[in-house]
């Protein structure tokens, strides 16, 4: 049970119960509180009720803990004793909350797959929404999750900006056990997405979230795409992932970006697979896979054909897969189903060469 009206720490429940499997807390008033004090398997009082409660006098018990914010030390050290209650204080003591609101930890399941750009412009941000899409048309449940604060939300790729649900910033508190996400996250056509907010606020949780909630996603869905940054910490939200596919451009700069950065993703003990984005007049027009596979010294596993609609598609926020020429949506299939033959990722040790 839930004794308070604090909007702040009422968020702090909520975000991390979002994709508990066991129910959220029961909110009463202190009122309605002596009735139901001896049957609780837990009471949270957040302090703002905590005078009400006290002068409740009700008897001893375990499992009363008083919740609070860093700023609101006197006022939780004042109360604590009257009421036999711990100290929760957020977002501090945030796995404390988990495990007090937790449920059973998930199992692992789905197959996580990482979308990273090798350059500036690459499209790994659309070639992810792309291979999500592809999934959800062929019967699959996949989730696209945005790793990259910096980008403004997928969201606004997918037009989904304004979808209910929940963001990053809610889930910035899922420390624990957690489990099912199913219908907490906006989407649309089959495809959910864990996104970025775009408040102040606003930032990627911190890596027991990240983990907690990925675990969460895997249990849930069939498909787990992340769009991760190429920015500090994307070495570690590669290494979550079971297989990394690097995005090239198509110009001769691109393709050697993409090279870097499939080395560096070896150096970390991954083996990257590439995406070969074909351009509008650039070098890999009409190229097969051996060919840029020979250029780059790494598996191809899919060239996407150029799509001039696509640009404006994300400007409007249209979902890729509604608006793109057939051929596009089609080799984002293909590109997926080279990814389930690939198979999981293989730690392996590479030349700098890039033979193996």
């Amino acid at each position: 049970m839930l004794v308070g009206a604090r909007t702040d720490l009422l968020r702090a429940v909520e975000s991390v119960t979002a994709a508990l499997t066991t129910p959220p807390p029961l909110a009463l008033p202190a009122a309605q509180l002596p009735a139901r004090w001896s049957a609780a398997d837990a009471v949270l009082i957040a302090v703002d009720a905590a005078p009400a409660v006290a002068e409740l006098g009700l008897p001893a018990r375990d499992g009363v803990h008083l919740l609070g914010a860093e700023t609101d030390a006197d006022e939780l050290c004042r109360w604590s004793g009257p009421l036999g209650a711990s100290l929760v204080v957020v977002p501090r003591d945030t796995p404390v909350l988990g495990r007090v609101l937790g449920g059973p930890p998930p199992r692992e399941g789905a197959r996580t797959l990482a979308v990273v750009s090798g350059g500036g412009g690459a499209g790994a941000s659309t070639t992810a929404a792309g291979l999500a899409g592809a999934a959800a048309l062929d019967g699959r449940r996949p989730v696209l999750v945005d790793l990259d604060p910096w980008a403004g939300g997928i969201d606004l790729l997918l037009g989904a900006e304004r979808s209910p649900g929940w963001r990053w910033d809610d889930l910035a508190r899922a420390h624990g056990g957690v489990g099912s996400l199913a219908g907490r996250l906006p989407g649309g056509d089959g495809v959910d997405i864990i996104t970025m907010g775009r408040t102040p606020e606003d930032r990627l949780p911190d890596d027991q979230a990240v983990d907690s909630v990925l675990a969460a996603a895997r249990a849930t869905y069939d498909l787990v795409v992340l769009d991760v940054s190429r920015r500090a910490p994307w070495d570690r939200h590669l290494a979550r992932a079971g297989s990394v596919v690097v995005v090239a451009g198509p110009g001769v700069r691109q393709l050697a970006s993409a090279r870097q950065v499939a080395l560096h993703c070896v150096g970390d003990g991954l083996d990257p697979m590439i995406a070969a984005r074909r351009g509008g007049g650039g070098p890999v027009r009409g190229a097969d896979r051996e060919m840029v596979a020979q250029t780059l010294g790494f598996p191809v596993i899919g060239l996407l054909p150029h799509d001039a609609r696509l640009p404006v598609a994300a400007e409007r926020g249209d979902p890729p897969w509604r608006v793109a020429r057939r051929e596009w949506v089609a080799a984002c299939g293909e590109l997926l189903a080279s990814v389930d033959a690939f198979g999981p990722q293989r730690r392996v040790s590479r030349r700098p060469d890039g033979a193996r």
